[in-house]
């Protein structure tokens, strides 16, 4: 069992009978009154965000899920294919339960996926992943305001805004939460 105090992000615990993924904790202290928990989470299994509130003491069944690395290999219009490495043994995951993590999945990359009960329910991104630039404008002459910025593409086809100094070739580093640039790789 967890306390609701355990419920930081990024945990799976189980609510009614189903299994979510804590996207934002927050504590919220009354005046004379206890502590209530709010935890912004997502349903594994319809993908749907929820806000649940629970008091300071009170327990969470924590959810018997396991993250497994699998290759992502491609994906069509309703499904993300991958493969076990070890086993390669292949797995699907609808899109529906994706679609913010599709944006940013690589062909060939290993990734975390969620399992439940046997079930591939999800993919599990790191909060900033490396991307190497394959379409980029040159950079404007004269153009030398500090706010300067293109947008490029990357490996996956993903469009960047970044720095007017980034050229084909470099690679940058991304927000998987936010999509924006946040530096130069290595």
């Amino acid at each position: 069992m967890l306390n609701s105090t355990d419920l930081k992000n990024g945990v799976v615990f189980m609510y009614y009978g189903t299994p979510y993924r804590v996207l934002q904790y927050e504590h919220i202290k009354m005046a004379r009154g206890g502590a209530v928990i709010k935890v912004k989470c997502v349903d594994l299994i319809s993908s749907s965000i929820k806000e649940i509130s629970l008091g300071n003491n009170e327990k969470v069944e924590e959810a018997d899920v396991e993250n497994r690395n699998m290759q992502y290999l491609y994906s069509d219009f309703e499904k993300l294919y991958f493969m076990d490495p070890v086993s390669y043994a292949g797995e699907e995951i609808p899109i529906s339960r994706a679609s913010n993590e599709k944006k940013y999945l690589v062909e060939g990359k290993e990734f975390q996926v969620t399992f439940f009960n046997g079930r591939p329910l999800g993919v599990i991104l790191l909060p900033s992943m490396f991307y190497k630039v394959t379409e980029a404008e040159p950079a404007i002459r004269g153009n030398t305001s500090s706010s300067a910025s293109k947008h490029v593409v990357v490996e996956n086809g993903l469009s960047v805004e970044v720095p007017q100094f980034i050229k084909e070739g470099d690679v940058i580093k991304v927000n998987t939460e936010s999509g924006n640039y946040t530096g130069r790789g290595y």
